[in-house]
């Protein structure tokens, strides 16, 4: 499945609306993020949601994020959203974190969690005006592979 989902991001950086489990992926934030149910994320609600989900994320605590530990948000998932989804989604974060690892050590840090996520906010603001849509936050996985 990863192959392919490559294959669709490499392809195409116009694909992201058919990119399986993308709007599914801004549901999820949106719903973590929005702590004032205005359906937006505001660059505070960014900065909060961010903090707070490399700590889910880091299913050890050991100060780093590794690829295997996605797969323990899956069962919260899928009772969601169904398996399918699950699978798509954890799948697609997976992606969002090797586009964070920037030292290439296959786990992503505090520090590199921390530094990308305003880079990460203005490159999906596409409006500029400071707050994100559903359908901006659907772009993450493309915008993150295509720098």
């Amino acid at each position: 499945m990863k192959r392919v989902l490559f294959a669709l991001l490499l392809g195409s950086s116009t694909l992201t609306a058919a990119l399986p489990g993308a709007e599914s992926l801004a549901k999820l934030i949106t719903k973590q993020f929005d702590t004032n149910s205005d359906d937006l994320i505001d660059a505070g609600e960014w900065q909060t949601g961010i903090a707070e989900s490399f700590s889910k994320l880091d299913a050890n605590n050991d100060g780093l994020i590794k690829p295997e530990e996605s797969e323990n948000l899956k069962e919260d998932i899928a009772e969601e959203s169904g398996d399918i989804a699950a699978t798509l989604i954890v799948a697609l974060i997976q992606q969002v974190l090797s586009a964070l690892d920037s030292d290439g050590d296959k786990a992503v840090s505090r520090k590199e969690y921390d530094e990308l996520s305003l880079t990460i906010f203005g490159r999906l603001d596409a409006d500029k005006n400071n707050s994100l849509t559903l359908a901006e936050l659907s772009e993450l996985p493309v915008k993150l592979i295509t720098k």
